[in-house]
């Protein structure tokens, strides 16, 4: 009767599991949650502003993927409000990790090519949150966004995705072990 009980218990975590990382997703990243005010995350450094909308990173974090860490992750707050992550990927096993998790998590992605800019991207769309991946060939660039619609679709994702600061060397070096290491995204 024991292992029937452990069983069930195993089965309950499993499916409650898979749908809490779903969830996660729609309540924010990185234990930031959609629409909440600044004010309420005291660890982030503002390193832009444009118009109505600011951008902060957390210096005291360090975020991996694929094995290696991820060279800047911004976020975006509208009218001081969390509406937007911007990552800037270190090389093609990040994005193309990613991308497999994205694919096994939310099936196959609407997929843009413009050739003229060499610039692919790949969207998938879960509940209220807009997810791009995208890389550009030339020059060479990998990048990931994330958006909440409910205050994202009031913007210009476009522009507000090349108003994102750019800022190589703002995360925390590899080796400093001052600074808290976790994954990009947990699934």
């Amino acid at each position: 009767m024991n292992l029937v009980k452990i069983l069930f218990a195993f089965s309950l975590v499993v499916v409650f599991g898979s749908s809490v990382a779903a969830y996660d997703i729609q309540q924010g990243l990185h234990g930031m949650q959609w629409g909440n005010s600044i004010s309420n995350y005291k660890d982030l450094t503002r390193v832009k502003e444009f118009n109505q909308t600011a951008y902060y990173t957390n210096s005291s974090m360090l975020y991996e993927t694929a094995n290696q860490p991820v060279p800047a992750v911004f976020y975006g707050f509208y009218v001081d409000h969390f509406f937007a992550v911007f990552i800037k990927l270190r090389s093609p096993d990040q994005f193309s990790n990613l991308e497999r998790q994205f694919r096994k998590k939310y099936g196959e992605p609407k997929t843009t090519r413009n050739t003229s800019n060499r610039l692919t991207v790949h969207r998938w769309k879960e509940g209220n949150v807009i997810i791009k991946l995208k890389l550009r060939e030339s020059p060479v660039e990998y990048k990931l966004a994330m958006y909440y619609l409910p205050l994202a679709a009031k913007l210009n994702q476009e522009q507000l995705e090349s108003a994102a600061p750019d800022a190589p060397g703002m995360a925390p070096a590899a080796d400093d072990q001052s600074v808290k290491r976790t994954p990009l995204i947990e699934y």
